[in-house]
Parts: structure tokens; C-alpha cells; sequence
């Protein structure tokens, strides 16, 4: 391994989600035997972002995030901008920045990559969000963030049940969220010049476009192009609703494919049938909506926002893939 490889490595992990007794013996096994190994606990009160913090201003050279997408992001979050690498563990039930990196899922191989992978940079996504009670707040993410089926999916979702059975706890969130009508009004603009208002189902924004293994919602995007995806969804009815699944279907053969989306903007489906699809793509986006809505950021829910600018920091996170 290189030499910046071998120098203090950090372990920041949720006892909630990993067995830490195996994620020990797995971790000591494959770190060089120079490396110096610190272990940190996250806690309900904060879930990864103080101790990655900590960790980078020690002197880490790599940090290890063991646990789920919440972890994962606050853990990126921390580390961007610093240079600092980040191994992913993934030890949820979305795992989506795994899942898009094509990082192994299972403890064992993730552990081995986290350490001994190449290091790569993606882009990161920085959001200003305005709450409903009129404060404001910044947070990162480097998957998708986003309002309508999608939060309220995750807001519909038990925890309890996703531990006993994965991802199947989605199908409930899901077939509540999907019952409304396009009950979101929506204002956004891109780039400073393309202004539309639009009644919406959902909208998300994203670094990383599959919501599942290959299965894509931002089939364009790449996590480091240095440009923010957007899909607007909008179905007149149950016929819609089937042409959209259609084209996600088509859209995630194409992708097994071909996984590289750079390579497959052809092949694509876009929007059909007219104003059910909309994809667009650029470096900011601002939106704002009529009534205060639920917003999700890497598959959290965060609370009821007003309005949100969002924008890309290319390259501005080490990861360890």
C-alpha cells in the first residue's frame, strides 16, 4: 500500500447497526501493521459528524464510516473539502452510496476494500434549507435528496421493520406515498435561467442516480461530473404511472447493461409521456415550494422546508473505492 495508506486510520461506527466485536477482528486483520487504529462510537446525538471532524483535525488518513446512510453522509460530510479519505462500510438497509460507488455490501469485503481500494474523488452536494419556522440550515449529501413519494416513503417506513426484514419495510411507505396526486407546487430554477413552476409528485436532486442496485432515477447522473441531475415527476393518472415504470424499467436494462451512465445517454429513456419526466441537469438549483414539504437527503427525512439552494462541489470528497 502507499505510504499515505499506512498512517492513522479512524473507525467510525454505529453500535446499532454493526456488530463491533467482528468489525474489530475484520478491520485489525487487513490494516497494515503500522497503521494506528482509533475506534469511536456514534451516538443519537450526533451520528458521525463530530467524530469524523475529530478525526480529520487528529491527523487520519483514512476514516472508516461502519453503519447506515445517515452515518455515511455525516461522515462525508465532515471529511469534504479535507483530503481526508472516507471507507465506506455499509451496514443499512438503502446502502445507497455503496450501492452506486458498486462498493461490496457484505462486512467482510467492504472492510477489505475500505482498505485497501484506490482513491478516487466524487462530487459532493451542499443545500441551504429553509425551514418552515423561517430558520435556516446547511447540510450535505452525495447521493439524492428530494420531496413527494420519495421522502414520504422513508417517512412512512418503521425502522423496527427494516431491521427485521430489509428492504421489503419499503413497500408500505411506498404504496402510501404513491396514492396522491401531484400535490406538490413547485417553483425551480437552474443555473440562475431556467425558471418552471410545476404541480408535482416528486421532485429529486442528486449526485448518484439509482435508488436501488441499478435501478435508476437519475439516469444521467454521474458522481463526478461536477453537475447536479434533476427528475421531475409528474403522472396524469394511472396510465402515467405505467409509462414512468416502463422507462424505469428499460432504463435499469440499460444500466446492467452498461453501467457507466456516460455511456448510455442514447440507449435512455427521457421523458415520456409529456411533463410525467422531466430531467435536467446543472451546477445550482433553487427551489421553492407554495407549502412547507417534507424533504429527504440520503434517504433521511430532515423535517418540512419551505425552500432549498442547492449546489455541486465538484471532486470535493476522497473516497476509498
Amino acid at each position: 500500500m502507499e505510504t499515505q495508506h499506512r498512517e492513522k486510520v479512524v473507525v467510525v461506527f454505529n453500535p446499532a447497526k454493526v456488530d463491533e466485536d467482528e468489525l474489530r477482528e475484520l478491520v485489525t486483520a487487513q490494516a497494515p501493521a503500522s497503521a494506528r487504529v482509533e475506534w469511536v462510537e456514534t451516538t443519537p446525538e450526533d451520528s458521525g459528524y463530530a467524530q469524523a471532524t475529530a478525526a480529520a483535525q487528529s491527523g487520519a488518513s483514512l476514516v472508516l464510516a461502519a453503519g447506515g446512510d445517515g452515518t455515511v453522509r455525516l461522515v462525508a460530510s465532515a471529511l469534504t473539502g479535507t483530503g481526508v479519505a472516507l471507507g465506506v462500510i455499509p451496514a443499512g438497509t438503502g446502502n445507497l452510496l455503496a450501492r452506486n460507488l458498486d462498493l461490496p455490501l457484505s462486512l467482510s469485503d467492504s472492510v477489505r476494500r475500505a482498505v485497501h481500494g484506490c482513491d478516487s474523488t466524487i462530487d459532493v452536494c451542499e443545500a441551504r434549507l429553509h425551514w418552515a419556522d423561517r430558520s435556516n440550515d446547511v447540510m450535505r449529501f452525495v447521493v439524492m435528496a428530494g420531496v413527494g413519494a420519495d421522502a414520504q416513503m422513508i417517512e412512512h417506513t418503521d425502522e423496527n421493520l427494516k431491521r427485521r426484514v430489509g428492504p421489503l419495510a419499503y413497500i408500505p411507505g411506498v404504496l402510501r406515498a404513491l396514492g396522491g396526486g401531484n400535490n406538490v407546487t413547485v417553483t425551480f430554477t437552474f443555473d440562475g435561467q431556467r425558471v418552471a413552476k410545476k404541480r408535482l409528485h416528486t421532485l429529486i436532486i442528486g449526485n448518484c442516480g439509482d435508488v436501488y442496485s441499478n435501478v435508476p432515477l437519475l439516469p444521467h447522473a454521474v458522481p463526478d461530473d461536477g453537475k447536479l441531475d434533476l427528475v421531475a415527476i409528474a403522472p396524469r393518472g394511472i396510465f402515467g404511472w405505467l409509462r414512468i415504470g416502463g422507462d424505469i424499467v428499460v432504463n435499469t436494462l440499460v444500466r446492467l447493461w452498461n453501467r457507466d451512465p456516460r455511456n448510455v445517454d442514447n440507449q435512455m429513456r427521457v421523458p415520456r409521456p409529456p411533463n410525467a419526466l422531466t430531467y435536467d441537469k446543472g451546477e445550482r438549483v433553487t427551489i421553492e415550494f407554495d407549502s412547507p414539504e417534507v424533504f429527504e437527503v440520503d434517504g433521511d427525512p430532515v423535517g418540512r422546508v419551505r425552500a432549498a439552494e442547492i449546489e455541486i462541489m465538484p471532486g470535493a470528497l476522497v473516497v476509498r473505492v
